[in-house]
């Protein structure tokens, strides 16, 4: 599924926005600031994100230009009413893929989030890392080495993956799980984590891939990406 971020201040429209990229089959972020987004991308990681110029605090321009340094490989669209072109000439400038006027039609908008979401995938050079086929409930080594998941570790390793090696918390890991934090038995997620590991460990991969943060969750150090399919996943 592609993942898209949305930064855009007018209520309404981020609503729209979400809702209609939701039904065109995205998973989907809303912000309504740049510090909305940077505390969102502690826990998920967009192919793309939809920026607009004109926000309170820093504007569009500058979050598209240290976005950008920061990831060379992001996809980033500009969505705003400043249409002129020295606007998209700046746009364009400071990092944007493509410069999109308001209003846009959101089937163009879908249609734009696809084709930049083919492009990305195909200049991204491939990371060294794990692959995890949720569907299939397996985890590929960059060593061609399958290990095969249960439903709990895989629910698990792709709420982590979606972290993008940042720490996930076991509140946030619990909930991944279908449990409720407050009534759940954190043996249980302990059990998961110890019995992974050893799983890891087994495939030759280091003690530490999946570390623990004492007190406050788990961080995975090393890449990961997740690949879905039809198949559908629940709580185990």
């Amino acid at each position: 599924m592609i993942r898209i971020a949305v930064v855009e201040d007018n209520a309404d429209l981020l609503d729209d926005i979400a809702f209609n990229l939701r039904d065109e089959g995205f998973e989907v972020a809303m912000c309504d600031n740049a510090v909305a987004l940077d505390e969102r991308l502690q826990d998920f990681s967009p192919d793309i994100v939809v920026l607009d110029i004109g926000l309170p605090g820093e504007n569009g321009l500058s979050i598209a230009r240290r976005l950008r340094r920061k990831q060379p490989h992001l996809g980033i669209v500009m969505l705003t009413a400043r249409t002129t072109m020295p606007d998209r000439i700046r746009g364009m400038e400071e990092g944007a893929d493509v410069y999109l006027g308001k209003p846009v039609d959101m089937r163009e908008l879908a249609l734009v989030l696809r084709a930049l979401a083919r492009r990305i995938a195909v200049a991204k050079p491939p990371d060294s890392g794990l692959i995890l086929l949720a569907g299939e409930q397996a985890l590929l080594t960059d060593q061609a080495a399958r290990i095969e998941l249960t439903q709990s570790e895989t629910l698990l390793l792709a709420r982590l993956a979606r972290a993008s090696n940042c720490q996930v918390s076991r509140k946030q890991l619990i909930e991944a799980l279908g449990g409720q934090y407050l009534s759940y038995d954190e043996r249980r997620l302990e059990a998961i984590v110890s019995r992974l590991r050893k799983k890891l460990e087994a495939a030759g991969l280091a003690a530490d891939t999946l570390k623990g943060i004492r007190g406050a969750g788990y961080v995975l150090t090393v890449p990961m990406a997740e690949r879905q399919d039809a198949s559908g996943l629940g709580a185990n």
